[in-house]
């Protein structure tokens, strides 16, 4: 009996449980990484264990990693990535920290920038923003989006003329393509062509075509209320190379179609532009978005047109 007694005891007592994160953790590594991921640097984030708890990782900060659901499926059950996504986690923490520092010159253009607006309701009305995402067309918007397979900062990247498309000509009073199928014309024979990536922190994704014309892109950032931000490049068959800031937004929807068993429906995401910003022939200077505010530095390039180059432009 005492031995019948000892193994019914062994068999119902409980397993060990995991403690998953606690929430005070979880704050201070979404405060660390600016509420973006530490690898596609993305809005939209969970707190991860970099070695999982099955393996015996530890529910501490040295094994916590903000992590987006796209890049977490596709590097977290990966033993082999951990090295990287711990190196990744420190290097954006790092970013991070020294990105809002005091910089008198950096307070001083905000400040020269805000005077022009006379009211906080003149920032909010000249303020861009994507407001499909503020309002949330549906309730699993941003988990699509986050799991979207195409992206302007990691692989696969949006192909450079779908952008230059939504940017429309420079005869263009104003774009006349506003949105595409992203899914669709990503994949589809009207933007055909092979394009490089270059850069190692900030990605340039550039399309050569066959009479050396070209267009390429680079991601400055993404504001809040999720408007992507691109510095681009334009050059057609002459000398001139017209650059652009271009603010683009991702929106989840559905469309109707038709196959062999009817009418049907299906959901998409739609990469919209919401304008751009000229730069002018040949722009050379610096480009950053910080506080809510994007800044358009004094022009250093071919033309050398200074400080007759600055703009900003609030974008919530």
């Amino acid at each position: 009996m005492p031995v019948s007694s000892s193994v019914s005891r062994t068999a119902i007592a409980p397993s060990r449980k995991h403690i998953a994160f606690k929430e005070a953790l979880k704050v201070t590594v979404r405060k660390r990484s600016h509420l973006r991921c530490c690898l596609c640097h993305s809005i939209g984030v969970d707190v991860h264990h970099i070695v999982p708890q099955a393996e015996g990782g530890s529910d501490t900060e040295d094994n916590a990693a903000a992590l987006c659901p796209s890049c977490h499926e596709t590097y977290g059950a990966n033993p082999l990535k951990r090295k990287f996504i711990r190196e990744a986690r420190d290097l954006w923490y790092d970013i991070c920290a020294k990105r809002f520092l005091s910089d008198p010159g950096q307070l001083s253009e905000i400040a020269e920038a805000l005077r022009n607006v006379a009211t906080k309701e003149d920032l909010e009305r000249f303020a861009v923003r994507n407001t499909n995402y503020v309002l949330g067309a549906t309730t699993d918007s941003p988990r699509r989006l986050a799991e979207l397979r195409y992206s302007f900062v990691r692989e696969e990247f949006v192909h450079p003329l779908i952008v230059r498309e939504l940017l429309g000509w420079l005869s263009d009073p104003a774009p006349t393509v506003v949105a595409v199928d992203l899914s669709a014309a990503n994949r589809s024979n009207r933007f055909f062509g092979d394009f490089r990536v270059s850069g190692n922190a900030r990605k340039w994704v550039e399309w050569i075509g066959s009479k050396g014309e070209s267009f390429r892109y680079a991601h400055i950032d993404t504001s809040p209320s999720g408007v992507q931000m691109l510095e681009c490049y334009d050059r057609g068959s002459g000398t001139g190379v017209f650059g652009s800031v271009g603010l683009f937004a991702l929106e989840c929807d559905r469309s109707l179609g038709e196959d062999m068993k009817g009418v049907t429906t299906r959901e998409r995401v739609i990469l919209k532009t919401l304008g751009s910003l000229s730069l002018g022939d040949r722009y050379f200077g610096e480009i950053s978005y910080r506080d809510g505010l994007l800044a358009i530095g004094p022009d250093e390039g071919h033309f050398k047109r200074g400080n007759d180059a600055c703009r900003n432009l609030p974008v919530k």
